[in-house]
C-alpha cells in the first residue's frame, strides 16, 4: 500500500469547541462535537455537525473529520451529510424514547435511503451514542438498524464496525462512514479487538493498546487477507472512552507526539472492559 493512496483516505483530528480551525489543504466532511448538551445534526458552513451529550461543561471538544477533496453537503429527513464521491459522512439523532426498535428502523431508512442513492452502498464505520446503554437497549436498537439495512440495497459489517457508548442525554446520536467503490476488509481479534481496513488505513476499536498493537500488526492483518501493517507509531487519531477518569500518561507515552488524542468518561456496552481505544492507523 503506497503512501499516496494513504494520503487520500480520510483524516480525523480533534479541537477545542469554540474555535475549529480551517486547512485550506482539506475539507471538513464532518464534525461530531462531544459537549455539554445534545442538538440535532444541522449542516453548518457546508459541513454537518452533530452535538453529543458525553462531556461535562468546558470539557468538551470537537472531532473533525476531513477530506483532501471537496465536498458537497445536504439535509435528509433530518439527517445531515455530506460527501467528497468516495467517501460519506451521514449524522442523525433520534430523541429519547421507549421504542427503541421502531426509532432506530425508522432513523436508520431515512440515512440509507440517502446513502443507497447518493451511491455510497458500504458502511464501513459506525458510532452509537444511547442514553440508556444497555444490552437491552442496544439489542433492540441494533434490530431495528437491521431491518432498516434489510431493505436498502446498502451492506455493513456488522458489529465489528460499531462503537456504542453510552451519552449522558439527548437520546440516540448516531453518525456513520460509507464508501463508494473501496472494499473494506473486516478484521477481528480473539482479544475483543476489531476493524476495518479500507484504503490503506484501519479504523479499530480495542480494549488496550496492547490488543490494538496486535490488531494492526502485519502478522495478523496478513491472516485477514491485507497485506499491510501498522504500530502504535502509525495512529493519527485516537479516542479513550473510560468507566472512570484516570492517568492516562502511560497510554500517551506510547503514541508519538503528532497523534491526535481525546478522553471521554463514558457507559461501556461490555462489563469487562475498564476502556475502550478507538482511532484510526495509517
Amino acid at each position: 500500500m503506497t503512501r499516496r493512496l494513504r494520503a487520500r483516505a480520510l483524516s480525523s483530528t480533534f479541537e477545542p469547541l469554540t474555535a475549529v480551525p480551517d486547512d485550506p489543504a482539506r475539507t471538513r466532511l464532518g464534525i461530531v462535537r462531544f459537549a455539554g448538551t445534545s442538538f440535532n445534526p444541522v449542516v453548518r458552513a457546508g459541513y454537518p455537525e452533530l452535538t453529543v451529550h458525553l462531556a461535562e461543561e468546558g470539557l468538551g471538544f470537537a472531532e473533525v473529520w476531513t477530506s483532501a477533496h471537496g465536498v458537497e453537503s445536504g439535509e435528509h429527513k433530518a439527517i445531515a451529510y455530506a460527501h467528497d464521491g468516495e467517501h460519506l459522512f451521514c449524522a442523525g439523532r433520534i430523541p429519547p424514547c421507549d421504542e427503541h426498535t421502531y426509532a432506530g428502523r425508522l432513523a436508520f431508512r431515512a440515512a440509507l435511503e440517502l446513502a443507497g442513492g447518493l451511491g455510497y452502498h458500504h458502511v464501513f464505520r459506525m458510532w452509537n451514542y444511547l442514553q440508556d446503554l444497555s444490552p437491552r437497549t442496544y439489542r433492540e436498537f441494533l434490530l431495528g438498524q437491521a431491518e432498516a439495512f434489510a431493505r436498502r440495497p446498502v451492506t455493513w459489517s456488522g458489529l465489528t464496525a460499531a462503537t456504542a457508548v453510552g451519552s449522558l442525554g439527548g437520546g440516540i446520536a448516531f453518525h456513520f462512514l460509507a464508501c463508494r467503490t473501496g472494499r473494506p476488509v473486516t478484521i477481528i481479534s480473539g482479544t475483543g479487538a476489531r476493524g476495518v481496513y479500507l484504503d490503506g488505513r484501519l479504523y479499530f476499536s480495542a480494549p488496550s493498546l496492547d490488543d490494538a498493537a496486535e490488531l494492526m500488526s502485519a502478522g495478523h492483518l496478513a491472516q485477514w487477507g491485507v497485506d499491510d501493517g501498522f504500530g502504535l507509531h502509525d495512529i493519527s487519531s485516537l479516542k479513550i472512552f473510560s468507566r472512570q477518569p484516570g492517568d492516562l500518561s502511560g497510554a500517551a507515552a506510547r503514541l508519538t507526539p503528532q497523534t491526535s488524542v481525546a478522553h471521554l468518561q463514558a457507559t461501556l456496552l461490555s462489563g469487562d472492559h475498564a476502556a475502550e481505544f478507538e482511532g484510526v492507523a495509517g
